[in-house]
């Protein structure tokens, strides 16, 4: 906003320079931005905070002006006769957004140009001179921060005023000549039969002052802010009135801008004031804040006497009591920004000077917050994968479609119904992601086109799900992709990458201490997008948390990638944190030696790994520590439907030390489980 030196005079009587000034006000918390000198004249351009409306016109800034140089505030003073009759019958229809509506009338005054002096003022401050009637209203805008309106009082259908809403009105033509699309709750300003001006925004074309008016209407009014915000955003259309009714104007003051004004009208245009007409249903009630001493210094960091406190809210317009140490504070109607003890505190504070306050360290205990169990989990995976050799992957959330139809999803898999990107930064990617899966094999396709060959990455993130409730469904995932290399090993490697895969799978889980995982192979085809005789389910217990298999040809060639290609994911890391145990137990270390015994055994190709560990650990026995497989075998002394599976088994007491007899008995059971359960021949 633009502040005239010389008029900041009028009110204030000071012989401060301007650069001083300028400083001055910007430390009192209203930064001065530019400084200007037009026509014998210094003009401020200050920087407006929106909680501090009163400080939109030159009384205001006077106001603060006095109270940081201890000057006396020359106030504007309007004597109008009040005896004549009041003008036309005013109607508020809408008292919700309208809490005050105040007129006069004005007959026989003679529109002209404005004397230089009232010209001059305006142009400072970054307004364009008309008439003296428009003038006038636009100077007590600027200098009493109160909007004010002059319809042409012959041009008002049945000389009334009414305060509505815009209902079934669909256009308006404002000031400007612009025709202006309506809402229905848009708040106007009507004559008898039709709207006359946009309510805190902007006056009609049809009830403009011109050359031949003879007689006007004033307005002055207080319109709630956030009905003027609406229609001036809704419209496009910024006014200096809507600005400030937009942050809310003084409703104590909307009659003294309007006789200021009248009185100005009078002078300059000449004309008889008529009485006044206001609509004040429900009057201003001050608030009463009562605030310490104590707690004012304590707040500041300073030790500041109680007679200044109430000397500086007192100029600034507070009404202050004091009650030992509770000084009892009632802002003025123009402060509605002070509504609580802290915001006391904020007005002495800056007119002491912030500069002044000494800077201290706030005294305080430091320690970190406690981290989720969410966080150790990730945390947890994100070490355990790495120390398996993988490179954690870190893509964007965000997913083509046509990705999605590369994985070959059945119609109605729940991983098709994306979720779109109002304003995507590239149509690409304009959906957010139902799986890790296609970024990660987006990955493996970049760097086998540079070159590289062994590739391992993860990657822990979440996934996006359509959901009935106002925000999607977040799930934490994570996932692995391994394409192994085999053309570069300086030994043999006949296995395929989906053990190495299984492999870290398995040690990642066994991190997390989470016991009875297995792997279950089944004839559904649970990913449509694994090969479906080499993949599986990820199990705990009997839960699925995930799967792990070779990527299915087709979708390898839609991806444009080729090899040994494995993938592994877990659904949700939620779910795998129901299985882990909430505290790790330690025991000693062990007191007595183990037994070790191995058992080799023919089985049927579809009984798994898993299964015959499985039955082993189901015998109800302390003394089996561990079940570890060390070979499997397929040749030519092995029938071609069946497989070798040799495991060896620990066996260790905590009370003594095991006898031969009690490790025969207990590995007869597991012989004549497995051979019961699965079929198992054993071999020589």
């Amino acid at each position: 906003m633009k502040v005239s030196y010389n008029w900041l005079k009028e009110f204030v009587d000071f012989d401060t320079s301007p650069d001083e000034l300028a400083h001055a006000i910007t430390m009192a918390g209203s930064e001065v931005e530019v400084i200007e000198t037009i026509e014998g004249d210094t003009v401020f351009d200050i920087g407006i905070t929106p909680n501090r409306p009163d400080c939109l016109c030159i009384r205001g800034i006077a106001r603060e002006i006095s109270t940081i140089l201890g000057l006396p505030l020359k106030d504007v003073k309007v004597d109008v006769d009040n005896t004549r009759e009041p003008g036309p019958d005013i109607t508020v229809a809408s008292p919700d957004v309208c809490y005050r509506y105040s007129s006069r009338i004005i007959t026989g005054v003679k529109p002209g140009p404005s004397p230089d002096w009232l010209v001059k003022r305006l142009e400072a401050c970054g307004i364009r001179p008309t008439s003296n009637i428009v003038d006038v209203t636009n100077y007590v805008l600027l200098e009493l921060g109160q909007p004010l309106h002059a319809f042409d009082l012959d041009k008002l259908a049945g000389k009334r005023i009414v305060v509505r809403q815009a209902g079934n009105i669909k256009t308006f033509t404002t000031l400007d000549n612009e025709e202006r699309s309506l809402g229905k709750e848009m708040l106007m300003i009507w004559d008898s039969e039709r709207p006359v001006a946009m309510a805190g925004v902007m006056g009609g074309l049809n009830t403009e002052v011109s050359d031949s008016t003879r007689n006007i209407l004033l307005e002055s009014a207080y319109f709630k802010p956030s009905s003027v915000r609406r229609t001036s955003k809704s419209l496009g259309l910024s006014t200096e009135s809507s600005y400030r009714f937009e942050r809310g104007v003084d409703i104590e003051n909307v009659s003294t801008a309007l006789d200021r004004a009248a009185a100005m009208i009078a002078e300059l245009a000449g004309g008889e004031i008529s009485g006044l007409t206001d609509v004040y249903p429900e009057r201003y009630q001050p608030r009463l804040i009562p605030v310490t001493f104590e707690r004012i210094n304590s707040l500041i960091g300073v030790n500041l006497e109680p007679s200044y406190i109430e000397e500086t809210l007192s100029s600034l317009g507070f009404k202050v009591s004091r009650e030992g140490d509770i000084v009892n504070v009632t802002p003025p109607s123009y402060r509605r920004d002070v509504e609580r003890e802290e915001d006391i505190v904020e007005e002495v504070a800056r007119l002491y000077g912030y500069d002044n306050i000494p800077s201290t360290l706030p005294l305080m205990q430091m320690s970190p917050a406690p981290e989720h169990r969410t966080q150790n989990l990730v945390k947890s995976l994100k070490l355990s994968f790495s120390g398996a050799g993988y490179t954690e992957a870190i893509n964007y959330s965000f997913i083509n479609h046509d990705a999605i139809d590369k994985l070959a999803l059945s119609d109605n898999d729940r991983r098709r119904n994306l979720l779109y990107v109002s304003n995507p930064l590239r149509q690409e990617e304009s959906a957010m992601r139902t799986t890790l899966v296609p970024a990660l094999l987006a990955n493996l396709s970049l760097n086998l086109n540079r070159g590289e060959k062994e590739l391992r990455f993860f990657e822990i993130s979440k996934v996006f799900f359509t959901s009935q409730e106002k925000l999607p469904d977040e799930v934490l995932q994570a996932a692995a992709v391994y394409h192994k290399d085999k053309s570069q090993a300086l030994w043999k490697r006949g296995h395929d990458g989906y053990y190495d895969l299984k492999g870290a799978v398995e040690r990642v889980l066994s991190s997390l201490n989470i016991k009875n995982m297995s792997f279950v192979h089944t004839d559904t085809i649970e990913q449509p997008y694994l090969h479906p005789g080499k993949s599986c389910s990820i199990m705990i217990d009997d839960n699925n948390i995930g799967t792990i298999g070779v990527i299915h040809p087709g979708v390898a060639e839609a991806f444009d990638i080729a090899g040994d290609i494995t993938i592994a994911e877990i659904n949700d890391l939620h779910i795998l944190l129901m299985h882990m145990p909430s505290k790790t137990l330690y025991t000693p270390l062990p007191k007595y030696p183990y037994v070790e015994r191995d058992v080799s055994m023919l089985v049927h190709d579809d009984v798994t790994v898993s299964s015959v560990s499985k039955e082993m650990l189901d015998i109800k026995s302390d003394m089996i520590e561990e079940i570890r497989l060390f070979d499997i075998y397929k040749g030519t002394s092995i029938p071609s439907d069946k497989k070798s599976l040799a495991f060896s088994i620990r066996f260790r007491s905590t009370e003594k030390t095991l006898t031969d007899i009690e490790v025969d008995e207990l590995y007869t059971r597991i012989i004549k489980k497995l051979k019961d359960n699965l079929g198992a021949e054993l071999r020589s």
